[in-house]
C-alpha cells in the first residue's frame, strides 16, 4: 500500500515504490504513489520525471516531453530528466525500454566530480578522468 506521510523518509520511499511499479507495468499504482509523493513534495522533479516515464511507456510522447519538461524547470541540475527529454526529442527516437532513465541510479553530480580550482579563481571540472574547462561548456 501506500507508504503512511508520518513515517520517516516517504516521499522517497513512494519514488521508490513508483519506479519499481513502472517496471512490474502497474502503471496506475504507480501513479497513486507518485501522487503521494507529490502531496510531500509538489515541485520534484523525481515525480515529474517518472509521470514522463509512464506516459511514454503508454506511447503519450507530447504528454511524456511535458512532464520531462516540467521536471528540468523545477530543478536542471535532474540529470534523468535532462537525458529523457533530450532523447525523446531527438530526431532519430524510437521506443527503447533500456534508454528510459528512471532516476534511481542518480549520483549527486558534487559526488561524482571533482573541482580543480584554487581558493581565489574557479579553473574547471574533473568529470570521469577528463579536464573540462570553461571554454568546453
Amino acid at each position: 500500500m501506500l507508504t503512511n506521510i508520518n513515517e520517516k523518509s516517504s516521499f522517497q520511499n513512494n519514488i521508490n515504490q513508483a519506479i519499481y511499479s513502472i517496471k512490474s507495468k502497474k502503471y496506475d499504482l504507480a501513479k497513486m504513489y507518485l501522487h503521494a509523493a507529490m502531496l510531500e513534495n509538489d515541485h520534484s522533479p523525481e515525480a515529474y520525471n517518472l509521470l514522463g516515464v509512464i506516459s511514454e511507456y503508454k506511447g503519450d510522447v507530447l504528454l511524456a516531453c511535458k512532464y520531462y519538461r516540467a521536471a528540468y524547470a523545477f530543478d536542471p541540475s535532474f540529470k534523468p530528466a535532462d537525458k529523457n527529454l533530450e532523447k525523446l526529442t531527438s530526431f532519430f527516437y524510437k521506443f527503447n525500454e533500456a534508454n528510459i532513465d528512471y532516476g534511481d541510479n542518480t549520483i549527486n553530480e558534487y559526488q561524482k566530480s571533482h573541482l580543480i580550482g584554487c581558493k581565489t579563481m574557479y579553473i574547471g571540472q574533473f568529470i570521469n578522468n577528463k579536464v573540462v574547462t570553461k571554454s568546453n561548456y
